[in-house]
C-alpha cells in the first residue's frame, strides 16, 4: 500500500484497558486502496500492537506480546530506532509520526525497573518465522521476528533535567550496536537533541558476502517553540550505512543495482544517501481554533534533491478533515527526482468512534 492509490479507505481499531495490575493494549490498522487506470485494488492489515502488561510492583513492569517499540529523540531520522527495519506494511503518509505509529510491532518480552530519576529496560525478541509475507491479514512475523534480538537501555538523570539514555542492541547475526539519546533545554523555548548509534554491520549497498564494517549514524538539531505556538525543528542527519556521494553516483549508472538499492533502503527505513537536512514545523490552532498546520522538507546534501510537504487539518469533536500536498524535486536519478510522482495531493477525512 503506497501513496500511488487514487482512493484509499483505512480503519483503525485500538483498545487500552486496565484490570488491576494488568493492562491489555491492542491496535490494528486495515488499509484498502484502488488505483485508477489499471483498476487495481489492494488491501493490507497491520497488527501494530497486541500485548499484555503486568505491573509487578510500583517500580517494575513486565510486557509480553507484539509491541511497537519506538526509540529516539530526533524527528526526521532515528538511528536508535533499531526495530524499524521491515516494520512498514503500508505508507499512508510520509509524516514521520505516521510512519512510526502505523507500523508492525515486534513480538517480545520486556521488563522495566524504575527509580527516582532513571530506569533500566531489557527485552528479548525471538525468531518466529524467516519468510516475509505480503498476504493481507498475515501478521508478517517473517519481517519483524526473522531473527532473535535483544536490547538493553538505561537512563539516568545527571544534572537538572538532563537524563541521557544509553542503548545496547544486537542479536542473531547482528553485531552489538551502541546508541545514545539526549536532550537539553537551551532556553525556555528551545530544546537541543542528539541521537547517535555506532556498531559493526553491512552497508545497504554491500553484497551478502561483504565483511562487516564500523558504521555510525547521527541525528542532531534543535526545536524552538514560539509564543504563537509555532514549533520549528531543524535537524542534520547522517547515515553511515547509506551510499556515499561516490557510491550514489556509481549506482545511478547501473539501473538494476540502483533500483534494488532504493528498495532495500526503503524497507530498512534508512536514508538513501549519507547526509541530509530536515525541517519540520507545526502550529496548532493556527489563525482559528481547531485548525492545525504542518510543514516539512528534506534536502539531500549529496545530490541536492529535496521534497516539501504541507498539511492543513481542521478538527471537530469526532471528525478531522485534512489536505496534504507533497512535491519532489531533483534530477531524474536523484533521491527525490526519481520518485514516481513529482507532486501528490490528497484529501483525508477521519472519523472517530
Amino acid at each position: 500500500m503506497t501513496l500511488d492509490d487514487n482512493l484509499r479507505m483505512s480503519s483503525t481499531l485500538a483498545y487500552d484497558g486496565t484490570f488491576g495490575a494488568w493492562r491489555v493494549i491492542v491496535s490494528n490498522r486495515l488499509d484498502a486502496g484502488w488505483r485508477a487506470g489499471v483498476a487495481q485494488t489492494n488491501a493490507v492489515d497491520t497488527l501494530q500492537q497486541a500485548y499484555v502488561s503486568w505491573r509487578a510492583s510500583p517500580n517494575a513492569i513486565v510486557d509480553v506480546g507484539r509491541i511497537n517499540l519506538r526509540e529516539g529523540v530526533a524527528s526526521g531520522f532515528n538511528p536508535t530506532d533499531f526495530f524499524r527495519a521491515g516494520a512498514l506494511r503500508s505508507v499512508v503518509s510520509i509524516d514521520p509520526e505516521s510512519l512510526r505509529e502505523n507500523r508492525l510491532g515486534s513480538v517480545m518480552a520486556r521488563g522495566q525497573i524504575l527509580w527516582d530519576g532513571g530506569s533500566v529496560t531489557a527485552l528479548v525478541s525471538p525468531r518466529i518465522d524467516t519468510r516475509p509475507s505480503a498476504a493481507t491479514f498475515n501478521p508478517d512475523f517473517g519481517e519483524t521476528n526473522r531473527r532473535t534480538r535483544y536490547m538493553l537501555s538505561v537512563s539516568q538523570r545527571l544534572v537538572g533535567e538532563f537524563a541521557p539514555q544509553w542503548l545496547l542492541y544486537g542479536g542473531e547475526r547482528i553485531s552489538p550496536q551502541l546508541g545514545v539519546n539526549a536532550t537539553a533545554l537551551i532556553d525556555d523555548a528551545t530544546v537541543g537533541f542528539v541521537e547517535y548509534a555506532i556498531g559493526r554491520g553491512n552497508a545497504i549497498a554491500d553484497t551478502a558476502q561483504a565483511p562487516e564494517r564500523l558504521t555510525s549514524k547521527l541525528a542532531t538539531g534543535l526545536t524552538h517553540t514560539f509564543a504563537n505556538k509555532l514549533s520549528l525543528t531543524l535537524e542534520y542527519d547522517y547515515d553511515g550505512a547509506s551510499a556515499s556521494r561516490g557510491a550514489w553516483l556509481a549506482l545511478q549508472n547501473d539501473s538494476a543495482r540502483y533500483w534494488g538499492y532504493r528498495a532495500s533502503a526503503s524497507v530498512a527505513q534508512e536514508l538513501m544517501t549519507r547526509q541530509s537536512l530536515f525541517v519540520y514545523a507545526s502550529m496548532p490552532d493556527a489563525f482559528v481554533r481547531h485548525l492545525d498546520l504542518k510543514a516539512m522538507g528534506r534536502y539531500d546534501i549529496d545530490d541536492h534533491s529535496y521534497f516539501t510537504w504541507l498539511e492543513a487539518r481542521y478538527r471537530w469533536p469526532r471528525t478531522d478533515v485534512a489536505v496534504q500536498w507533497q512535491g519532489n524535486h531533483g534530477a531524474s536519478r536523484s533521491v527525490y527526482g526519481a520518485q514516481a510522482q513529482s507532486e501528490i495531493v490528497q484529501g483525508v477525512v477521519t472519523f472517530f468512534f
